[in-house]
């Protein structure tokens, strides 16, 4: 990238927040992704800027986008009230108006944004890495909270204590509780189930503590931090005990061995781990499900929708069907609502506001297989009725997936306005950007993975580049980046053009930076690779192919 032009005073920074306000400013100039003019640039920071409750930033009736809402780049939805009724179109190709080349370019740089890299070297660690005021510092791990304030003299008990007396692992569990625990949820008003469910539980079982000590050295040693104990080691206490566990489990211990398993998996997303581990614990933590008897605790219903959670994301990565044969729609009971009318009440902890749109992911990935077993029956038995009929029945759930994609929206009900405080309405803003971008990504997986239709046709594209804009915005907003990398990462396979790719490295580059796991890392790599590869005129390169060739492995989470 070149250099920006000054929009600021000598010494004055604007960080995320400031650009927030800066794309609010435009959003009511009634400018448009899909308009035919030319992209203006972004503007400069006016010194006297007004907040705007969150429906005037969805939908200002005075200045703001009118009857084009949702087409425009700052408010990819329509107001609350106007949900049910909205109509679902895609545009066409030509419609979708291009990003500039800078997608951030107008506004003075963050610390750590630096030209764009393709190698690992982006990540080593260094003190000017930038976060929301939201999101712990994770150089901050060994720090005990402030004293009250009294005397110095006074004695005051070691956080965690109660765990461990190893000044080392309290270390790693104070990670685990102010930086990963927030980095993983979408929403934490009414608790953090890993803090509330998970650690008290943590306090009698060594296996699970050890997961605990396992992913916090796992995520600090990624940002090169110096650890006391390493993460593999601590990672294979926590699978011997593990192993123990299920050796004499029983009805009382099953919570216990599901949270062990479900950190676990989050171990392997943060060091981008081994498929045939990820999908060892994925069939361990069904088999418990399967055979639990009594009635469900709320710990019990909280991983077990983790596992879901993992389930489909696992089949994405990895091609194959979900393991569990069917996932069920969420209940009110798995959302823990708010007593007030916040429109964050309406955001689930694990699954954001893609949660109803879950099932159809479910779906798409489901019929990985049945392509597959499709595609042997046509080669062995050309024009044969079978064939035929799994032709039909391919094509029917296909369509089927495909019109329900063009009608989902998010479930937010329409008495519901959100909070006029700023924080929640950025937050909302990308959580909403977050879940469009699953939707969009279900498009691009639906025409290129099923379909097989080409990189370059209009429909692939389309959905491509929307989905890109929308996690381009949940950057913007600053708000939670959990579970990105898949849309990210299934829309830049498939961009063709710079502007598109210059979108998503600036996102991969953001969300490695507020997430810090490996993961993100080799999704980006591979993504390079696949842009070199279709540079230098090979046709619809597979990315698990290029994956595997690289010895790598994109994990989904």
């Amino acid at each position: 990238m070149g250099m920006r032009p000054p929009t600021t005073a000598p010494g004055q920074h604007l960080g995320f927040h400031d650009r927030l306000q800066a794309l609010r400013q435009d959003s009511s100039s009634g400018s448009s992704i899909f308009s035919g003019s030319p992209t203006p640039p972004l503007p400069a920071i006016a010194e006297n800027w007004e907040v705007h409750s969150a429906h005037s930033v969805f939908s200002d009736s005075a200045s703001s986008c009118g009857s084009d809402t949702f087409t425009d780049m700052n408010s990819p939805l329509p107001p609350f009230d106007s949900l049910d009724n909205f109509a679902r179109s895609a545009p066409e190709l030509h419609e979708v108006k291009q990003l500039q080349m800078d997608p951030l370019e107008g506004f003075a740089k963050d610390p750590y944004e630096e030209d764009i890299a393709t190698t690992r070297e982006i990540f080593a660690p260094t003190s000017a890495l930038s976060r929301s005021s939201s999101y712990p510092d994770p150089t901050s791990a060994f720090l005990s909270p402030s004293g009250s304030g009294g005397s110095p003299y006074d004695f005051t008990v070691p956080p965690f204590s109660e765990y461990t007396t190893r000044e080392s692992r309290r270390g790693l569990l104070d990670h685990f509780c102010n930086v990963l625990s927030h980095l993983i949820v979408f929403k934490e008003e009414s608790g953090n189930p890993f803090r509330q469910m998970v650690l008290p539980m943590a306090q009698k079982s060594p296996p699970l503590l050890n997961a605990i000590y396992a992913i916090s050295s796992a995520h600090l040693e990624h940002r090169g931090l110096h650890v006391e104990e390493r993460a593999l080691d601590l990672h294979s206490k926590a699978l011997s005990g593990l192993q123990n566990l299920i050796a004499h489990k029983d009805e009382g211990n099953r919570d216990e061995v599901l949270a062990v398993i479900i950190l676990m998996l989050y171990y392997e997303v943060v060091r981008s781990g081994s498929s045939t581990v990820l999908n060892s614990h994925l069939r361990g933590a069904l088999s418990i499900m399967r055979e639990r008897r009594g009635k469900r605790s709320p710990t019990s219903a909280f991983l077990e929708r983790a596992f879901r959670y993992f389930d489909v994301a696992s089949a994405l990565s990895f091609g194959s069907s979900p393991m569990s044969g069917t996932i069920l729609a969420p209940t009110a009971q798995d959302f823990n609502t708010m007593p007030d009318r916040s429109a964050m009440a309406a955001v689930d902890t694990l699954f954001g506001l893609v949660a109803d749109l879950w099932p159809l992911i479910h779906r798409l990935a489901s019929l990985v297989d049945v392509k597959r077993n499709l595609e042997k029956q046509e080669l062995a038995s050309p024009g044969h009725e079978k064939a035929n009929n799994m032709r039909s029945d391919f094509e029917t759930n296909t369509s089927s997936i495909e019109l329900a994609l063009h009608q989902w929206i998010p479930k937010i009900p329409a008495v519901v306005v959100a909070t006029e405080n700023p924080a929640d309405d950025s937050r909302l803003q990308s959580i909403l950007n977050n879940a469009e971008a699953h939707r969009q990504a279900a498009f691009v997986f639906l025409y290129r993975n099923l379909l097989s239709q080409p990189r370059t046709s209009a429909k692939v594209q389309t959905s491509a580049k929307q989905a890109l804009q929308t996690c381009l915005r949940v950057v913007i907003f600053s708000g939670p980046m959990a579970a990105l990398v898949w849309p990210l990462f299934t829309a830049a396979c498939e961009a063709v053009e710079d502007n598109d790719r210059n979108v998503a490295r600036t996102v991969f580059r953001h969300l490695e930076t507020r997430q810090g796991m490996n993961n993100i890392v080799t999704a980006w790599e591979v993504c390079e690779e696949i842009w070199r590869r279709s540079d230098a005129g090979q046709v619809d390169v597979e990315w698990r192919d290029v994956a595997q060739e690289l010895g790598r492995e994109v994990i989904f989470g």
